[in-house]
């Protein structure tokens, strides 16, 4: 299996976040409640958050070569197959909620999460032979190159919003 390709989307769409993220506070704070009860800023918040915590849980797999029991979960497999998540469907984890107060802390914090995706550049022949497993708590035990392509289609879903949201204002 070839992760580059994969990799190196979800460094383009880490520039796309960096990008939004320096827009004006006042854009990125202002909500589309038709769209979304999160504002822009939300959303880049628990793309940052949550990129951050699965690019650990890819290192922590491929530190261990942890095994899990189990697979993918049925929404797992036609996610994976999809590369799409149903708008509304899932709840974000709590660790994952949006606390962002600032545009210099949303900068900040996109930009963490960008550099933790770069470092997994020299790692990607390890991710890609590697059967550890981690859990996610809707998609099953995923090996790393399953995790990094979660951070691809749950990156493109939530950029997805807020385009709506850019265009319902």
């Amino acid at each position: 299996m070839n992760d580059r390709p994969v990799y190196e989307e979800i460094v383009r769409l880490s520039d796309i976040l960096k990008t939004l993220a320096s827009g004006p506070d006042d854009r990125l704070f202002n909500k589309a409640e038709r769209v979304s009860a999160w504002s822009v800023a939300d959303h880049l918040d628990h793309l940052a958050l949550s990129n951050l915590t699965m690019v650990r849980v890819i290192e922590d797999a491929l530190a261990e070569d942890a095994t899990a029991a189990g697979g993918l979960t049925v929404v797992g497999r036609l996610v994976m197959l999809t590369g799409w998540i149903p708008r509304g469907r899932g709840k974000a984890p709590e660790f994952a909620l949006p606390e962002v107060k600032s545009g210099d802390e949303l900068r900040s914090r996109v930009s963490d999460a960008r550099e933790a995706v770069l470092g997994l550049a020299e790692r990607l022949p390890q991710i890609e032979r590697s059967d550890g497993r981690r859990n996610h708590f809707a998609f099953g035990d995923l090996t790393p190159s399953q995790w990094l392509r979660v951070i691809e289609i749950h990156t493109r879903h939530h950029l997805k919003i807020i385009d709506a949201i850019e265009r319902n204002r």
